[in-house]
């Protein structure tokens, strides 16, 4: 016997987990339930991700800037890759490692 039944049409409903939140989902109607808590668990992800775009979008400005003023000092500082073909950023170990972006539409998948 199934833990959960669809209130719309009475079917089990399978529990899938979604970026480390459980959620249920009924395979006929394909209605999506969240517990208590959920929601916001996968809102904080959503939230987290929009932190690190912002920090990255105010790190990329600074860059700019930086470069703007004294192009040949920024060079000096950021050393030619020749391998990918442009300068070196401070923080490229980063950017090769971001984590897949978070989305809330992917518990549909």
């Amino acid at each position: 016997m199934p833990l959960l039944l669809c209130p719309n049409d009475n079917t089990s409903m399978q529990n899938v987990n979604r970026g480390g939140v459980e959620i249920d989902i009924c395979p006929t109607c394909r209605g999506v339930w969240l517990d208590r808590g959920e929601l916001e668990k996968l809102l904080e992800g959503t939230r987290q991700e929009r932190t690190a775009q912002e920090q990255d979008v105010q790190r990329f400005d600074k860059e700019v800037q930086e470069f703007h003023r004294n192009p040949d000092a920024w060079k000096q500082r950021h050393p030619y890759d020749s391998q990918h073909g442009r300068y070196r950023y401070d923080d490229d170990y980063h950017y090769r490692k971001k984590k897949k972006k978070f989305d809330i539409f992917d518990i549909f998948d």
